[in-house]
């Protein structure tokens, strides 16, 4: 089961999975964060940034305050069936912005009742990490991207 509120996110992971093979063992619809009942693995990569976006393209990457972060880790817990994981990806470019904080992160975990099983941890490899004309390029080359493995 695979959940988008943007109706042009659905067309493209029904034809992501069409061109795979796989439409017969995905089903995409169109809601906010969950479907109905329980199961045993969660995965979610919210937009990375709590910022208002200022374009429809934004969406994907800038998440105002944090709704998308705070209602998937709020609601978690009465979606996993029991001995469940919720895998978060996400970057810290946000902490290296100064727009949140790694305590503020873990506070949101405890929070919701969730503690870390476990964490991956990448680099980035895009060629702005290394681009020093970039204005983010300092935050950029510090980022990095994390599986979070969080259970109840």
């Amino acid at each position: 089961m695979a959940t988008d509120l943007d109706e042009r996110a659905v067309a493209c992971a029904r034809d992501n999975l069409s061109r795979l093979g796989l439409s017969g063992r995905v089903e995409v619809t169109r809601r906010d964060l969950f479907p109905d009942g329980r199961a045993p693995l969660v995965v979610c990569n919210p937009p990375w940034l709590p910022v208002r976006p200022g374009t429809r393209r934004d969406h994907a990457v800038y998440d105002p305050g944090g709704r998308m972060l705070h209602g998937f880790l709020g609601e978690l817990p009465r979606h996993l069936e029991p001995g469940g994981e919720g895998w978060l990806i996400l970057s810290d470019l946000a902490e290296h912005l100064g727009l949140r904080s790694r305590q503020e992160l873990l506070a949101s975990f405890a929070d919701a009742g969730l503690r870390v099983a476990g964490r991956l941890d990448v680099a980035p490899r895009h060629p702005r990490a290394r681009d020093g004309a970039d204005p983010l390029h300092r935050a950029r080359a510090a980022e990095v991207t994390s599986l979070w493995r969080l259970t109840c």
